[in-house]
């Protein structure tokens, strides 16, 4: 920050840095709860990274430089869409298996969040019968932390006079 004045390029860099770690540290975990939290956690900030950059116009060196790598997108590629325009983008994800949430990031950046949220608390719900593991207390953890999230949503739509509707389509589904 002291030797570019560029507050956007410090944030940039920690969120990567923080991407990293956390991809590194769930690649070490045994456990497959924790790699696929990692895994997604890392994928789905890079996709709305990618979409954030090209709508605001951002170089391919800026986004290449924004991503941190994990296994289910290649982030070369990814870069390169973004650059291209949005409906290369989707046409990229659709070939990847975050394929299901196209339609929801063309909706808005909040349904893709939405549905990332979802689709982690779907696959983690077979933990529940694996009690001789870390998973299911990974899965409780992430659970618990959707459920945070679902109630914040709740009371600032209330509290910000938000309909009711409006506030259901943000609410993730629950782990049960």
């Amino acid at each position: 920050m002291t030797e570019t004045g560029d507050g956007q390029l410090c944030d940039l860099i920690i969120d990567k840095a923080a991407l990293e770690a956390i991809y590194s540290a769930g690649k070490e975990q045994s456990d497959e709860v924790l790699k696929l939290f990692a895994e997604m956690k890392t994928a789905s900030a890079n996709i709305k990274v990618a979409v954030r950059a090209q709508r605001t116009g951002k170089s391919l060196e800026w986004i290449q430089r924004a991503l941190a790598p994990c296994d289910t997108l290649d982030v070369e590629v990814l870069a390169r869409a973004a650059v291209s325009g949005f409906d290369e983008t989707c046409e990229y994800l659709m070939q990847t298996e975050y394929a299901e949430g196209v339609d929801e990031l063309k909706r808005s950046l909040s349904h893709f969040e939405r549905w990332c949220d979802d689709r982690l608390i779907q696959r983690i719900q077979p933990q529940k019968y694996n009690p001789f593991t870390l998973g299911p207390l990974a899965a409780y953890l992430l659970a618990r932390d959707n459920e945070i999230k679902t109630v914040r949503i709740i009371l600032l739509g209330k509290l910000n006079e938000i309909s009711e509707e409006a506030i259901r389509e943000r609410l993730r589904i629950m782990y049960v």
